[in-house]
């Protein structure tokens, strides 16, 4: 029997005013725990769920409607009819949002990844044409987030054929060429989506990506992900504090309006926990003072726990992680200060590593906070380099900009026109992310700041970033095709 919970929303302003004015938003959780073929998710995506659905039901203005399929989706056709359910009241004003938890698979007979939708009974392969499909017609704004591993590669974002995963230039195309849909990933194309162990967590476990995901929404009280202060976020923001709340992958965002996105958030707490408000210095480094200074706000009596993961040899070394308390025993409530130097966890004298940081209560973990943290040599011959030669075509596939840095470093990317004006900022002083070939991979879509095509002709990428005190510069000089259709 197909089993579907839906929280229905109605509004005392319909009667105040016209439809037409309204703008109304709607949310389809999907979580996908059974399976024949991979192990069972369990009660991670149910953790998911409960804390995405959470910060969503308090949001304001108010949902219109908020449904959860929780592991009755095994085909493609169940989830085109909870699609259609879910989202069939939208008109062209209205947002659609589209959660989808699963596992992420990579097909030894064509090397392209595909989503696995299971209930136990049923498993399908979805691949990433077929959810476009299965959105594009829905009224409106849509936004879909993909939490799975691999599910970079549903949008083209990964690695170049022949090097690890097979770099479809075709999988951005339907998402490319339609402005409507947004997607949001959990991970790159050749990353993992990490999950935390549920043992002894109220929430059951959960994903790394949906809790920073609901805590940067509101859940705990806070809009972490309100990076302005204003009292909004739009999906830029929320990006944005998914790059940095969400060490262990590297978030993908595909969008040609993100900044005019503004998404529900909570308002006030749904959910409490025992650390809130962190606050983190400098997160680069170097080895001649890796001392990361941060604080946080102990809201009620509880024990700190802290993990330290460094990424060596090509992945996160979850198996010799550093545990250990924090020094002050049980914490009582108020504002606390620390510094933790890095020299005896750290491999070598530079490189990446995670700290998470939870709440110890008894025997149950909750996870309150989590960064990404650079360490440079203190003496290194580093160079940066831009990539820029994969096969390229507007509207059909992006640009794959490979930074070629081996040490972690603070990046600002632009695009610039034959003139040497400012057409794009791709990113801004942002840490890079590890990976598994050593660089750094970012996308252009061959937009401008605005969201529109740039003309055909000859583009400069320019590249700056501080190594060892001294300022590096690179570029590459590219050229933009005509656009088939946009």
């Amino acid at each position: 029997m197909r089993m579907i919970r839906r929280f229905a929303i109605l509004f005392a302003l319909l009667v105040l005013l016209p439809a037409s004015s309204l703008a109304a938003t709607r949310a389809l959780l999907v979580a996908c725990s059974s399976f024949l073929s991979q192990p069972e998710l369990g009660n991670a995506v149910s953790g998911n769920l409960q804390m995405i659905g959470s910060a969503l039901l308090g949001a304001q203005p108010r949902l219109a409607s908020l449904s959860i399929e929780d592991g009755t989706v095994g085909t493609p056709q169940a989830l085109e009819t909870a699609i259609s359910d879910a989202f069939s009241g939208a008109d062209e004003e209205d947002l659609s949002i589209l959660y989808l938890c699963t596992h992420g698979v990579l097909s030894s007979d064509d090397q392209a990844v595909y989503l696995l939708l299971g209930d136990g009974q049923t498993e399908s392969m979805l691949t990433g044409g077929q959810l476009y499909d299965m959105i594009a017609g829905i009224q409106g704004e849509k936004l879909l987030i993909i939490d799975a591993c691999y599910s970079g590669a549903l949008i083209g974002r990964t690695m170049e054929a022949g090097e690890q995963l097979g770099r479809s230039s075709s999988a951005a195309a339907p998402f490319l060429s339609d402005p409507s849909v947004h997607v949001l990933t959990s991970a790159e194309g050749y990353e993992s989506s990490w999950y935390y162990d549920g043992e002894g967590l109220s929430t059951g476990a959960v994903s790394y990506f949906a809790s920073a995901l609901s805590s940067g929404l509101g859940l705990y009280g806070a809009l972490e992900a309100d990076l302005n202060g204003d009292g909004r976020i739009t999906l830029s923001e929320l990006h944005s504090h998914l790059n940095v709340a969400v060490p262990s992958s590297s978030s993908q965002l595909l969008s040609t309006s993100a900044d005019a996105i503004a998404l529900p958030t909570a308002r006030g707490a749904m959910l409490t926990r025992p650390l809130m408000g962190f606050s983190y210095g400098e997160l680069l480094l170097t080895a001649d003072d890796p001392t990361l200074e941060f604080s946080f706000t102990v809201t009620r009596e509880t024990g700190v726990q802290y993990r330290i993961v460094d990424f060596d040899a090509g992945s996160w070394n979850w198996a010799e992680a550093k545990v250990f308390l924090d020094e002050g025993g049980t914490l009582a409530p108020g504002r606390k200060t620390r510094e933790l130097t890095l020299s005896d966890v750290a491999p070598g004298d530079s490189g990446y590593v995670m700290l998470q940081i939870f709440a110890l209560e008894g025997d149950e973990l909750i996870l309150c906070s989590e960064r990404l943290i650079g360490v440079q040599p203190s003496g290194t011959d580093a160079q940066l380099a831009l990539d820029c030669t994969s096969p390229y075509s507007p509207g059909e596939s992006e640009l794959l900009i490979r930074v070629d840095l081996s040490i972690p470093a603070e990046l600002t990317v632009s695009v610039h026109n034959a003139e040497g004006e400012l057409i794009r900022r791709l990113c801004t002083s942002q840490l890079t992310h590890p990976s598994p070939d050593g660089l750094w991979h970012i996308s252009w879509d061959g937009r401008d700041e605005d969201g529109f095509p740039v003309p055909a002709g000859t583009y400069t990428l320019a590249a700056e970033a501080v190594i060892c005190g001294v300022r590096q510069k690179a570029t590459a000089v590219i050229r933009v095709p005509g656009a088939r259709a946009w």
